[in-house]
């Protein structure tokens, strides 16, 4: 908590400058936040947090056993079907959902222990 704050603090003091400048169509002085997203997806926090998830569920998968490793990276990264995969790694398709759900309750339980709030972090990450 005291590294957040001190986070927080030494952003605080961060002076953007001016966001009124010379349009380069007329000359007009225009207001740039006109052209700024507002959608709270946007903004840089977001993206640092975003970030610092991603990492933390990169670290949660790589102390996963092998085979769940292999069977989340066959089915988030290469888009194979659950059926695919249990041929791949010579089980049914039954046993790969079970260890589809397996691998993700592991993931959830390493991951509430670093984030208190996991399951809205992993909604955030998961949209972007």
């Amino acid at each position: 908590m005291r590294e957040l704050q001190s986070l927080l603090a030494e952003l605080d003091g961060l002076e953007l400058g001016s966001l009124r400048v010379e349009s380069p169509r007329d000359g007009k002085e225009e207001d740039l936040t006109d052209r700024v997203s507002g959608a709270p997806d946007e903004t840089p926090f977001f993206f640092c947090l975003r970030s610092e998830m991603k990492h933390l569920l990169a670290q949660a998968i790589g102390e996963l056993p092998e085979k769940e490793q292999r069977l989340l990276s066959l089915y988030y990264y290469e888009e194979f079907t659950m059926k695919e995969i249990g041929a791949l790694l010579g089980v049914n398709e039954s046993r790969v959902s079970q260890l589809h759900t397996k691998a993700t309750l592991r993931l959830r339980g390493k991951l509430s222990k670093a984030v208190p709030d996991v399951e809205s972090m992993l909604r955030s990450v998961a949209a972007g």
